[in-house]
């Protein structure tokens, strides 16, 4: 059966290139396409559904269960997964969150986190950072500071009272070079705060470690900053950690890396082990009396018990099988890996990002740090045709973001380090190229 025909014909994409795949099977790490070539995937699905390997085990025996049992119910009523599924988000969440909605993907759960920030504080304004990105509905879409992503949209329009402030990319600061620039971001919020919103600023949204923008982290001290400004204004902090949690950072969430205390805590992505979900978690202090009585938001599967049994088999294999000392252990192998790689790759610009949730930043210059866009398009073929499943992120499309699922067998993930080193050192001569190339053309302006 021709496949790609009948996609070409059928299927209409949100985002697609030209030597993309038909895949019919997965297993763990490893991925199968229609004519049976195994790849190995080093993105875990789509940025992390499959963080527990594709098609675990407890995973498809929990959701099995559950479609035969109760796998849906009406929005005015409980089911038990959902309600074990809750009290169990409430036991692992940062301190003081208890309270859990459930929904169907992460930019739904922003979404509603973003509602009931504006419903509970009675204020309409919502900031993110420059470099965020927190899907791409058409409120999200405003959150979102990567313009490329909008651009398409007559004015590049965005919801009125959502904006960007410059946040602290150690690696290319938006607000200037230097060792301690973060003080000027966590400024730059000051300055908003008190002078552009006239006090309407319901709350500030942040990723941790910016996923797409190129697992971007910020200073330690920047996180600090932000939090006593949030805190001291009265501007809830809402945290996405629906690349970052449940374990791929090292920890149980990316929070505890720098004693982060969300008002709202966003996840989505691996918490279903590739049953589409999403959630947010808060404190019982910030909701109303009441508000659960009213319709404050509404979705046909929110709260479903089919994806709390989806999610209460992955917080089960999250323990059982260690998977954030496993995330520690494999982090420090490939964080190690492509350190050593830069030594030799001047291409390679920066290596960042804690547990597995690593990003090679690759340049035309360490020195203006050019993004090494044009190579790691062609960067991305010579990955796929040998094997490897990855995707380049940030403004430049030039970082290459490794997150293979935490139950990657250690044959499969050596493997992948080949091949990542592979490509790595092809995108190098695809950079020398165009560097001759350019030298050439000077010394020819020069002649003539």
């Amino acid at each position: 059966m021709n496949y790609r025909a009948l996609s070409d014909d059928y299927v209409l994409h949100g985002v697609r290139r030209e030597k993309s795949l038909i895949f019919e099977r997965a297993e763990g790490s490893r991925i199968w396409d229609v004519h049976g070539k195994l790849y190995l995937d080093t993105m875990s699905g789509s940025a992390g559904p499959a963080m527990v390997g594709h098609a675990h085990p407890s995973v498809v025996e929990a959701v099995s269960r559950q479609m035969a049992k109760l796998p849906s119910v009406n929005i005015l009523h409980d089911s038990v997964p959902v309600i074990d599924f809750c009290a169990r988000m409430a036991a692992i969440a940062p301190k003081g969150l208890t309270k859990t909605f459930l929904c169907a993907g992460g930019g739904e759960a922003i979404e509603a986190a973003i509602k009931f920030a504006i419903r509970v504080t009675g204020r309409t304004e919502v900031l993110s950072l420059t470099g965020a990105y927190h899907g791409m509905s058409l409120a999200t879409m405003g959150l979102t500071g990567m313009p490329a992503l909008r651009k398409w949209l007559p004015g590049a329009m965005r919801w009125p009272t959502f904006r960007q402030i410059p946040s602290a990319d150690a690696y290319r600061p938006p607000l200037g070079e230097g060792p301690e620039n973060w003080r000027a971001a966590v400024h730059a919020l000051e300055t908003d705060l008190d002078g552009a919103s006239s006090g309407q600023v319901a709350a500030l949204l942040i990723e941790v470690v910016q996923g797409p923008n190129g697992h971007t982290v910020f200073p330690a001290e920047y996180y600090r900053g932000i939090q006593q400004v949030c805190r001291e204004r009265g501007v809830l902090l809402i945290v996405d950690e629906i690349q970052t949690g449940l374990c791929r950072c090292g920890t149980t969430w990316a929070c505890d890396l720098f004693d982060i205390r969300p008002d709202i805590l966003v996840v989505g992505k691996a918490l279903g082990g590739g049953v589409p979900i999403g959630a947010f978690v808060t404190s019982k202090d910030v909701i109303p009396e009441g508000l659960e009585l009213e319709p404050w938001h509404m979705l046909t599967f929110m709260n479903q018990p089919l994806a709390a049994a989806a999610a209460l088999a992955v917080l089960d294999i999250m323990e059982k099988e260690h998977l954030a000392e496993r995330a520690r252990t494999l982090g420090a192998q490939a964080t190690e890996r492509f350190g050593q790689l830069a030594k030799r790759f001047d291409v390679i610009g920066d290596v960042r990002g804690p547990g597995l949730f690593v990003g090679l930043d690759f340049v035309e210059d360490r020195r203006t740090k050019a993004p090494a866009t044009a190579a790691c398009r062609k960067g991305w073929e010579f990955a796929l045709e040998r094997g490897l499943i990855t995707q380049f992120g940030g403004f430049g499309s030039n970082v290459l973001k490794f997150k293979p699922p935490l139950t990657t067998p250690q044959a499969d993930f050596e493997r992948m380090l080949e091949i990542a080193e592979d490509t790595v050192a092809f995108i190098q001569h695809e950079v020398d190229q165009q560097r001759n190339a350019t030298r050439a053309d000077e010394y020819a302006g020069v002649a003539g």
